[in-house]
Protein backbone atom coordinates (compact mmCIF):
# COMPACT_ATOMS: atom_id res chain seq x y z
CA UNK A 1 0.00 0.00 0.00
CA UNK A 2 1.64 3.42 -0.73
CA UNK A 3 0.56 7.23 -0.91
CA UNK A 4 0.00 8.21 -4.56
CA UNK A 5 0.48 11.73 -6.15
CA UNK A 6 -2.54 13.80 -6.13
CA UNK A 7 -3.54 15.40 -9.77
CA UNK A 8 -1.19 18.81 -9.65
CA UNK A 9 -2.92 21.18 -11.91
CA UNK A 10 -5.70 23.04 -11.51
CA UNK A 11 -8.72 21.42 -10.53
CA UNK A 12 -11.48 23.44 -11.95
CA UNK A 13 -9.78 24.00 -15.20
CA UNK A 14 -9.78 20.18 -15.40
CA UNK A 15 -14.12 20.34 -14.92
CA UNK A 16 -14.76 23.49 -17.23
CA UNK A 17 -12.77 21.14 -19.47
CA UNK A 18 -15.38 18.05 -19.23
CA UNK A 19 -17.94 20.51 -19.21
CA UNK A 20 -16.96 21.65 -22.18
CA UNK A 21 -16.99 18.26 -24.08
CA UNK A 22 -20.66 18.20 -23.25
CA UNK A 23 -23.68 18.34 -25.70
CA UNK A 24 -26.89 18.71 -25.23
CA UNK A 25 -29.47 16.04 -25.99
CA UNK A 26 -33.28 15.37 -26.50
CA UNK A 27 -33.75 13.93 -23.05
CA UNK A 28 -31.51 17.02 -21.66
CA UNK A 29 -32.01 19.73 -24.36
CA UNK A 30 -30.84 22.35 -21.88
CA UNK A 31 -28.22 20.59 -20.29
CA UNK A 32 -25.51 23.06 -21.08
CA UNK A 33 -27.49 25.99 -20.04
CA UNK A 34 -27.73 24.55 -17.16
CA UNK A 35 -23.88 23.59 -16.09
CA UNK A 36 -23.39 26.98 -17.00
CA UNK A 37 -26.24 28.57 -14.53
CA UNK A 38 -24.18 27.05 -11.67
CA UNK A 39 -20.73 27.59 -12.83
CA UNK A 40 -19.75 30.51 -10.19
CA UNK A 41 -21.04 28.00 -7.85
CA UNK A 42 -19.22 25.06 -8.71
CA UNK A 43 -16.17 27.56 -8.79
CA UNK A 44 -16.57 28.28 -5.09
CA UNK A 45 -16.87 24.56 -4.08
CA UNK A 46 -13.59 23.52 -6.00
CA UNK A 47 -11.99 26.20 -3.92
CA UNK A 48 -13.62 24.88 -0.90
CA UNK A 49 -12.32 21.45 -1.49
CA UNK A 50 -9.06 22.60 -2.45
CA UNK A 51 -8.46 24.46 0.59
CA UNK A 52 -9.70 21.38 2.74
CA UNK A 53 -7.57 18.84 0.43
CA UNK A 54 -4.35 21.23 1.14
CA UNK A 55 -5.03 20.33 4.98
CA UNK A 56 -6.49 17.14 5.00
CA UNK A 57 -9.93 18.68 6.09
CA UNK A 58 -12.39 16.84 3.72
CA UNK A 59 -14.37 15.27 6.33
CA UNK A 60 -15.16 19.09 7.36
CA UNK A 61 -16.91 19.51 4.15
CA UNK A 62 -21.01 19.72 3.45
CA UNK A 63 -22.96 19.31 0.69
CA UNK A 64 -23.81 21.86 -1.22
CA UNK A 65 -27.27 21.55 -1.90
CA UNK A 66 -27.75 21.22 -4.95
CA UNK A 67 -31.76 20.91 -6.91
CA UNK A 68 -32.28 17.11 -8.23
CA UNK A 69 -31.92 18.65 -11.60
CA UNK A 70 -28.46 20.12 -10.73
CA UNK A 71 -27.21 17.11 -8.66
CA UNK A 72 -28.03 14.52 -11.85
CA UNK A 73 -26.73 16.67 -14.39
CA UNK A 74 -23.61 16.93 -12.48
CA UNK A 75 -23.01 13.24 -11.67
CA UNK A 76 -23.89 12.55 -15.43
CA UNK A 77 -20.32 14.22 -16.25
CA UNK A 78 -18.21 11.50 -14.92
CA UNK A 79 -17.84 8.51 -16.91
CA UNK A 80 -15.09 6.46 -16.27
CA UNK A 81 -14.17 5.79 -19.86
CA UNK A 82 -14.37 9.34 -20.60
CA UNK A 83 -11.39 10.35 -22.53
CA UNK A 84 -10.27 13.05 -19.64
CA UNK A 85 -11.15 10.76 -17.16
CA UNK A 86 -8.58 8.30 -18.90
CA UNK A 87 -5.66 10.61 -18.83
CA UNK A 88 -6.41 11.27 -15.24
CA UNK A 89 -6.40 7.52 -14.53
CA UNK A 90 -3.73 7.26 -16.49
CA UNK A 91 -1.52 10.43 -14.59
CA UNK A 92 -2.66 8.78 -11.25
CA UNK A 93 -1.23 5.16 -11.94
CA UNK A 94 2.28 6.19 -11.94
CA UNK A 95 4.42 4.90 -9.28
CA UNK A 96 5.17 7.36 -6.84
CA UNK A 97 8.93 6.91 -6.34
CA UNK A 98 9.66 5.83 -9.96
CA UNK A 99 7.47 7.94 -12.06
CA UNK A 100 9.01 5.69 -15.77
CA UNK A 101 6.88 2.79 -14.13
CA UNK A 102 3.38 1.98 -14.26
CA UNK A 103 1.14 1.40 -10.61
CA UNK A 104 -1.70 -0.12 -11.94
CA UNK A 105 -2.88 -2.23 -9.35
CA UNK A 106 -5.52 -0.48 -6.28
CA UNK A 107 -3.48 0.85 -3.33
CA UNK A 108 -6.83 0.95 -1.35
CA UNK A 109 -6.23 -3.20 -0.91
CA UNK A 110 -3.01 -4.09 -3.13
CA UNK A 111 -4.81 -6.96 -4.73
CA UNK A 112 -6.63 -5.94 -7.94
CA UNK A 113 -5.56 -4.27 -10.75
CA UNK A 114 -7.49 -0.44 -11.21
CA UNK A 115 -10.65 -0.38 -13.18
CA UNK A 116 -13.26 1.90 -12.16
CA UNK A 117 -12.41 5.46 -9.90
CA UNK A 118 -13.26 5.75 -6.38
CA UNK A 119 -15.47 9.18 -5.27
CA UNK A 120 -13.68 10.09 -2.21
CA UNK A 121 -16.90 12.03 -1.16
CA UNK A 122 -19.64 10.09 -2.73
CA UNK A 123 -21.62 11.36 -5.84
CA UNK A 124 -24.65 10.77 -4.00
CA UNK A 125 -23.63 13.29 -1.20
CA UNK A 126 -21.27 15.47 -2.87
CA UNK A 127 -22.19 15.07 -6.99
CA UNK A 128 -20.81 18.75 -7.18
CA UNK A 129 -17.53 16.69 -6.88
CA UNK A 130 -18.12 13.88 -9.40
CA UNK A 131 -15.14 14.86 -11.53
CA UNK A 132 -13.49 16.97 -9.32
CA UNK A 133 -9.53 15.40 -9.80
CA UNK A 134 -8.72 15.37 -6.28
CA UNK A 135 -11.94 13.76 -5.25
CA UNK A 136 -11.03 10.44 -7.83
CA UNK A 137 -9.23 7.85 -6.66
CA UNK A 138 -8.26 5.58 -9.09
CA UNK A 139 -9.30 1.89 -7.28
CA UNK A 140 -10.63 -1.84 -8.23
CA UNK A 141 -14.38 -2.38 -8.26
CA UNK A 142 -14.07 -4.49 -5.33
CA UNK A 143 -13.20 -1.86 -3.29
CA UNK A 144 -15.01 0.64 -5.02
CA UNK A 145 -18.32 -1.44 -3.98
CA UNK A 146 -17.41 -2.22 -0.83
CA UNK A 147 -16.90 1.84 0.47
CA UNK A 148 -20.20 2.94 -1.84
CA UNK A 149 -20.69 6.46 -0.81
CA UNK A 150 -19.23 5.85 2.71
CA UNK A 151 -16.04 8.48 4.09
CA UNK A 152 -17.46 9.25 7.47
CA UNK A 153 -19.20 7.58 10.01
CA UNK A 154 -22.28 8.97 11.82
CA UNK A 155 -20.35 11.28 14.31
CA UNK A 156 -18.36 12.85 11.47
CA UNK A 157 -15.23 10.27 11.68
CA UNK A 158 -12.91 9.34 8.45
CA UNK A 159 -13.75 6.04 7.79
CA UNK A 160 -11.66 5.17 5.17
CA UNK A 161 -7.38 6.19 4.44
CA UNK A 162 -7.09 8.72 1.87
CA UNK A 163 -3.81 7.64 -0.02
CA UNK A 164 -3.23 11.23 -1.52
CA UNK A 165 -3.35 12.29 2.34
CA UNK A 166 -2.37 10.28 4.97
CA UNK A 167 0.96 9.05 5.86
CA UNK A 168 1.62 5.69 6.42
CA UNK A 169 3.33 4.23 9.08
CA UNK A 170 6.72 2.72 7.90
CA UNK A 171 6.68 0.23 11.44
CA UNK A 172 4.92 -2.79 10.87
CA UNK A 173 1.00 -2.87 11.92
CA UNK A 174 -0.06 -5.95 9.30
CA UNK A 175 0.95 -9.53 10.64
CA UNK A 176 0.46 -13.18 9.81
CA UNK A 177 0.06 -16.24 11.22
CA UNK A 178 0.08 -19.61 9.54
CA UNK A 179 -2.49 -22.59 10.09
CA UNK A 180 -1.98 -26.34 8.89
CA UNK A 181 -0.75 -25.75 5.41
CA UNK A 182 0.59 -22.92 5.57
CA UNK A 183 -2.76 -21.03 5.57
CA UNK A 184 -2.39 -17.64 6.16
CA UNK A 185 -4.29 -15.43 8.71
CA UNK A 186 -3.59 -11.87 9.04
CA UNK A 187 -4.33 -9.34 11.78
CA UNK A 188 -3.32 -6.31 12.59
CA UNK A 189 -1.22 -4.89 15.83
CA UNK A 190 -0.34 -1.52 17.12
CA UNK A 191 2.67 0.07 17.14
CA UNK A 192 3.90 2.37 19.84
CA UNK A 193 4.56 4.99 16.94
CA UNK A 194 1.67 4.81 15.47
CA UNK A 195 -1.29 7.02 17.26
CA UNK A 196 -4.62 5.72 18.55
CA UNK A 197 -6.11 7.72 15.81
CA UNK A 198 -4.60 6.64 12.74
CA UNK A 199 -4.36 2.90 13.88
CA UNK A 200 -8.30 3.27 14.38
CA UNK A 201 -8.20 5.15 10.60
CA UNK A 202 -6.39 1.86 9.34
CA UNK A 203 -8.65 -0.74 11.04
CA UNK A 204 -11.81 0.88 9.74
CA UNK A 205 -10.11 0.74 6.37
CA UNK A 206 -9.01 -3.12 6.64
CA UNK A 207 -12.69 -3.56 8.39
CA UNK A 208 -14.92 -1.90 5.79
CA UNK A 209 -12.62 -3.37 2.48
CA UNK A 210 -12.23 -6.69 4.30
CA UNK A 211 -8.79 -6.94 3.70
CA UNK A 212 -7.55 -9.31 5.80
CA UNK A 213 -9.80 -11.83 4.55
CA UNK A 214 -9.29 -10.91 0.64
CA UNK A 215 -5.37 -10.77 1.60
CA UNK A 216 -5.68 -14.68 2.75
CA UNK A 217 -8.17 -15.72 -0.05
CA UNK A 218 -4.99 -13.91 -2.57
CA UNK A 219 -2.07 -14.76 -0.53
CA UNK A 220 -1.51 -18.82 -2.54
CA UNK A 221 0.73 -17.17 -5.50
CA UNK A 222 3.03 -15.47 -2.96
CA UNK A 223 3.59 -18.28 -0.47
CA UNK A 224 3.82 -20.74 -4.19
CA UNK A 225 6.66 -18.19 -5.37
CA UNK A 226 8.89 -17.69 -1.72
CA UNK A 227 8.89 -21.89 -1.71
CA UNK A 228 10.55 -22.06 -5.40
CA UNK A 229 12.55 -19.07 -4.27
CA UNK A 230 13.79 -21.40 -2.02
CA UNK A 231 14.13 -24.35 -3.45
CA UNK A 232 16.10 -22.55 -6.34
CA UNK A 233 18.79 -20.59 -4.22
CA UNK A 234 18.71 -22.46 -1.42
CA UNK A 235 21.76 -21.49 0.27
CA UNK A 236 22.87 -20.89 4.06
CA UNK A 237 22.31 -17.63 4.19
CA UNK A 238 18.39 -17.97 2.56
CA UNK A 239 17.27 -16.15 5.52
CA UNK A 240 19.58 -13.26 5.02
CA UNK A 241 18.56 -13.16 1.72
CA UNK A 242 14.88 -13.17 1.91
CA UNK A 243 15.34 -10.26 4.72
CA UNK A 244 17.13 -8.09 2.17
CA UNK A 245 14.74 -8.71 -0.78
CA UNK A 246 11.59 -7.58 1.94
CA UNK A 247 13.86 -4.79 2.35
CA UNK A 248 14.17 -3.73 -1.33
CA UNK A 249 10.45 -4.96 -1.72
CA UNK A 250 9.49 -2.20 0.77
CA UNK A 251 10.68 0.57 -1.16
CA UNK A 252 8.17 -0.47 -4.50
CA UNK A 253 5.51 -1.59 -2.34
CA UNK A 254 5.27 0.10 1.17
CA UNK A 255 6.39 -1.22 4.47
CA UNK A 256 3.03 -3.47 5.26
CA UNK A 257 2.64 -4.58 1.89
CA UNK A 258 0.65 -8.03 2.21
CA UNK A 259 3.50 -9.91 0.29
CA UNK A 260 6.50 -8.89 2.04
CA UNK A 261 4.55 -9.87 5.38
CA UNK A 262 4.31 -13.44 4.15
CA UNK A 263 7.99 -13.73 2.94
CA UNK A 264 8.72 -11.72 6.21
CA UNK A 265 7.42 -14.70 8.23
CA UNK A 266 7.84 -17.29 6.40
CA UNK A 267 11.08 -16.96 5.53
CA UNK A 268 12.33 -16.57 9.37
CA UNK A 269 10.54 -20.37 10.11
CA UNK A 270 13.01 -22.78 9.91
CA UNK A 271 9.83 -25.43 9.58
CA UNK A 272 8.56 -24.07 6.33
CA UNK A 273 12.33 -23.53 5.28
CA UNK A 274 13.34 -27.15 6.06
CA UNK A 275 10.04 -28.60 3.63
CA UNK A 276 11.22 -26.06 0.97
CA UNK A 277 14.12 -27.80 0.17
CA UNK A 278 13.43 -31.40 1.32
Amino acid sequence: MLKIKSYQEDAYSFYGDVVSSKRNTSKKPRLKEELEVIGDTQLNCFNLYDANFQINSLINITPEGYSEINKENLKALYNYRNKKIQNLKNSLTVHPLYRNSILNTCQNCTINEVDTMDHVLGQTGFPEFSIHPKNLFPCCSVCNKKKSDNYVDEEGNQLFLNLYLDDLPQSQYLHVKFSENWVPHFFLEKNDDISDELFKLIENHYTRLDLLNRFRDSSNETITTLRSTIKTFNTEDIKQKIDELCLDLEVSLGHNHRKIVIYRALGSSDEFIDECIR
